[in-house]
């Protein structure tokens, strides 16, 4: 009797054992339908994506098809970019997987990088003087972009707009000059005891604090000077 009872438990201990073992296999060999593939593609972006200064990042894996028969796959599945994509606004993510049978699938992901910039709060037409009530901030995509934009407004006040700017658009650098090429400027030189102003004419874009060449106009000799105002440089003696 004790025999048949200790071969009964042992038999009982390996058919749960083997249920053990099937339940494990079967759980291994995980189902990914459409919205798990496109997690995979969002969180492997996420993960090599990094944030602007004082900005965010969203990554958007683009819907597949919710009628996809779901992928098997026994083991974890690789992730990649795709030949010739990469950090950019569009990517695709290449995943690809090899048992219990082989099978490769791609997932388009949207990359948008936002960061808050100046922007015209009303629309700007070329001549046009920007003054603090003609600037607002907002939060866009600089991956839109495609020249150096600005994060404060202290740089622009004063500044003349080249090119007509809508409202909302985000006000960038070619945008905009306080010192424009070809035009007549104040050079400013100075130093602890003494300042002498010459007449000159500008030969680049400037903005405040930026360094532009000018000519003087009486020698007709070109220097290096930095942006202080409208229509003025300044040259430290």
């Amino acid at each position: 009797m004790i025999i048949r009872n200790s071969l009964l438990i042992s038999l009982l201990l390996i058919i749960a054992h083997s249920g053990s073992v099937a339940n494990a296999n079967e759980r291994k060999s995980d189902s990914l339908d459409h919205k798990a593939l496109q997690t995979l593609a969002h969180d492997f972006v996420k993960a090599q994506v990094t944030a602007p200064d004082n900005g965010r990042v969203e990554i958007v894996a683009n819907n597949l098809d919710p009628r996809m028969v779901a992928k098997k796959c026994s083991e974890q599945p690789q992730v990649s970019f795709a030949s010739n994509s990469g950090l950019d606004s569009y990517t695709t993510v290449e995943i690809e997987c090899a048992a219990p049978t082989a099978w490769r699938t791609y997932v388009p992901v949207r990359i948008y990088r936002y960061k808050p910039v100046i922007t015209a709060a009303v629309p700007m037409s070329p001549g046009h003087l920007v003054s603090e009530s003609d600037l607002t901030t907002q939060e866009v995509d600089i991956n839109r972009i495609r020249s150096n934009v600005f994060t404060s407004a202290d740089t622009l006040v004063g500044a003349r707009i080249k090119r007509r700017v809508r409202s909302g658009q985000p006000i960038e650098a070619s945008d905009t000059c306080l010192v424009c090429s070809g035009e007549k400027v104040t050079i400013v030189a100075k130093s602890k005891a003494l300042q002498i102003t010459a007449s000159g004419k500008a030969l680049a874009d400037g903005l405040k604090g930026e360094s532009v060449a000018v000519q003087n106009t009486r020698s007709n000799k070109s220097l290096e000077a930095i942006v202080t105002g409208l229509n003025e440089v300044t040259v430290q003696l």
